[in-house]
């Protein structure tokens, strides 16, 4: 059976929304509805899955392990499982994305910036 829901029902705010495959059948797949405004997003963590960012509006700034990568909409940014990362969305506007973690729910570990 199909499973249809709005946005607006996910757990969440106006900033970020969530889907755990988990609550939703078993799928195996989880994911973020971000809206970060400029100058938030998370500090450095991993999983021991790859995330797979896909930017929609905005521009933003990742940390891929020792590498900085500056993407806007209309990209896709992939960090491998296990290696440490984060965002901060850049000025002009908020950065709209769908943050895909590869797993029926999220594991996050939070790594002391270096």
């Amino acid at each position: 059976m199909a499973l249809h829901i709005r946005n607006a029902e996910l757990p969440g705010n106006g900033e970020s929304r969530t889907f755990l495959g988990r609550d939703h059948g078993g799928v195996p797949v989880s994911f973020f509805i971000q809206a970060s405004p400029p100058g938030h997003g998370p500090g450095p963590h991993r999983h021991p899955y790859a995330e797979v960012f896909v930017l929609h509006e905005g521009s933003g700034s990742f940390l891929a392990g020792d590498e900085t990568i500056e993407a806007s909409g209309g990209s896709v940014v992939v960090v491998p499982a296990g290696e440490v990362h984060g965002f901060t969305a850049s000025p002009g506007g908020p950065l709209r994305m769908t943050c895909l973690h590869l797993h029926d729910h999220m594991v996050t570990e939070w790594v002391e910036p270096g």
